[in-house]
């Protein structure tokens, strides 16, 4: 009986079942992100009769339409039992598997089995992968190398792992737990039989976006006709609610087909993703940085009026070519208006984005506290939002400059950095985020794209709590007097007529031109344009809970694409029986063309 006992506890063996993944679902309850049956083609490897091993998988890459070296890199990668199943092609078409079937006596070792997949969704139930890939991202196969580090996790060989946006960030939530199962195995090896349950899987959590799918479908839809209208390549809108931090929509164009990574992408199709010049793997909302140009006046402002360089109604000389203090005469640096603007004072400056009051600005306060008004902004540190691939910026100081070999920041340097030129790079969520930091009165909220848990019906049933980084450091009314000067820069018409649409709210913001790159052939340097802007109930209110900004890189125009991008989603966001889009190219509007 004893020996009875040994034999057949060596044959049976307790095995993972796994656990269904969570879902993800838009803010309304909508499935952005669900599991569905796909067809996934394995081999065993102790039944491929060596002498005819090529000619098998020649025939499996053939059906499949999948490249024979990947089909042979993945089996012979896999390093468990030769009787277990080795998934080999995933996501093929259910064409494939009813041939592959029908050879079934002709190719020994290929087992076809319905397994699930993930599949990403528009807001109409509708597979779409690009609306909302760079935010969900997208689960692939454990490699052999994670395998390695994974599996006392419970990771199993053949596992999914989350590999970008929402799947990898929060894949610990979605992933649940395995369950077990005891099955027997003939002596050498192979699976005959399950015997009983464990222990049965946990599914994982479901999860709902703060994003809204029509918004992301209408932040999409403004975008993209902005940068086909001035021919860009890359550009970013993020909308956001200032009250609370969380993301209404994040676009990222280009983007990329999630749908073609969940199903298992092929090297060519990979390979055209890593060649396009334009990154569209790369979420260029928080993976990028870039100079912020004129949005970054708002950092100079607040740090000039908390160091006492300048008061609300102090009125400045400007210039068309404020001289370097220290430099050389006739070493100056130039305002966008070539002519100046005579005295003003800062709300005015503001508004009309004078370069040469915000120089003297930044040189009267100096480098390191105009540093730490950056770093109160959040500006130059991550803003900590759940998403991987987020960059921290760079913000210009003592301390930078010693990074770079040197003792310090020059003059013109630190005049530049007060215009957001030079020596300062941030990604379009930090200063998004800054912008809703005054905004909402002066807490700097960590940005959040999950709502909290959710049930399989869509409903809410265990909300996340909103995250305040820190109040900002500085005073009430200097905070309320930048709303203002931001809502003189709609009423002043310096950001054309958005000003003339009737909104619910009073429009506020600040339009921004970044010189970047290399000169050229006229002389002059290729620049990126922004817009940022938020909605309080009435000019220098604290109230918004809408802010938005869209970033256009490279967008050598005549007019601001960002801030007609920004108008065209309003006038969808909020349906407006109006279409005061001007074209970037000669500032027509685009009802009369």
């Amino acid at each position: 009986d004893v020996y009875a006992a040994r034999a057949a506890a060596a044959r049976t063996a307790e095995v993972p079942i796994a656990a269904p993944r969570g879902l993800i679902l838009d803010r309304d309850g909508r499935p952005v992100a669900v599991n569905v049956p796909s067809w996934t083609v394995h081999i065993r490897p102790a039944d491929v009769p060596q002498a005819g091993r090529a000619r098998v998988l020649v025939r499996v890459a053939q059906v499949t339409g999948t490249d024979l070296a990947s089909v042979t890199d993945r089996l012979d990668a896999y390093r468990g039992s030769p009787f277990d199943l080795v998934p080999v092609v995933r996501g093929a078409t259910r064409e494939a598997a009813l041939v592959l079937g029908e050879e079934h006596e002709r190719l020994p070792g290929v087992v076809v089995e319905v397994d699930p997949i993930r599949q990403y969704l528009d807001e109409t139930g509708a597979p779409n992968g690009p609306l909302l890939a760079h935010l969900l991202g997208y689960t692939g196969p454990v490699s052999r190398d994670e395998f390695a580090e994974l599996a006392d996790d419970g990771y199993l060989r053949d596992d999914v792992i989350g590999r970008a946006g929402v799947e990898a960030a929060f894949e610990e939530d979605l992933r649940g737990e395995y369950g077990l199962e005891l099955v027997e195995r003939d002596p050498s090896g192979r699976l005959l039989k399950v015997i009983e349950t464990v222990e049965e899987p946990t599914p994982g959590r479901n999860l709902m976006l703060t994003v809204d799918a029509d918004v992301q479908r209408l932040a999409t839809q403004a975008l993209t006709w902005g940068m086909e209208v001035a021919g860009v390549s890359q550009g970013v809108t993020i909308v956001m609610n200032p009250q609370t931090g969380e993301i209404l929509a994040m676009v990222s164009l280009p983007a990329y087909d999630n749908n073609q990574f969940a199903a298992g992408i092929g090297p060519d199709e990979y390979g055209i993703y890593l060649a396009d010049p334009n990154k569209p793997l790369r979420n260029h909302a928080i993976a990028d940085i870039y100079p912020p140009g004129s949005t970054y006046k708002l950092v100079t402002a607040l740090a000039a009026l908390e160091e006492g360089v300048t008061t609300p109604a102090q009125v400045w000389p400007t210039y068309g070519c404020y001289q370097i203090p220290g430099a050389p005469e006739g070493q100056c640096l130039f305002d966008w208006n070539r002519a100046g603007f005579g005295p003003l004072a800062i709300v005015d400056a503001f508004a009309k984005s004078s370069d040469t009051f915000f120089y003297q600005m930044a040189v009267g306060v100096g480098i390191d506290p105009l540093a730490a008004w950056a770093q109160q902004l959040g500006f130059g540190a991550l803003t900590g939002i759940r998403l991987p691939g987020e960059e921290p910026g760079i913000i210009a100081s003592t301390a930078w400059a010693r990074q770079q070999g040197r003792a310090g920041v020059f003059t013109g340097e630190l005049a530049q950095a007060g215009i957001g030129q030079n020596v300062i790079a941030v990604t379009p969520l930090q200063m998004l985020n800054a912008y809703a930091a005054v905004a909402n009165g002066g807490r700097l909220m960590r940005p959040t794209v999950v709502r909290g848990e959710a049930d399989e019906a869509g409903g809410l049933v265990r909300a996340y709590e909103p995250e305040v980084i820190h109040e900002v450091a500085a005073d009430p009314a200097h905070l309320e007097l930048l709303r203002v000067a931001s809502r003189e820069v709609i009423t002043s018409g310096h950001a054309y007529n958005i000003r003339d649409l009737q909104l619910p709210g009073a429009l506020s913001g600040k339009t921004g031109t970044a010189e970047f790159g290399e000169l050229t052939p006229e002389g002059t340097l290729p620049f990126h344009s922004w817009f940022v802007a938020f909605l309080p109930s009435s000019a220098g209110a604290a109230d918004a809970e809408l802010a938005v900004i869209t970033f256009s890189y490279s967008a050598v125009v005549p007019g601001n694409v960002s801030a007609e991008v920004v108008k065209y989603f309003l006038q969808l966001h909020f349906g407006l029986d109006q279409d005061l889009r001007l074209d970037p190219n000669d500032f027509s509007l685009v009802t009369a063309n």
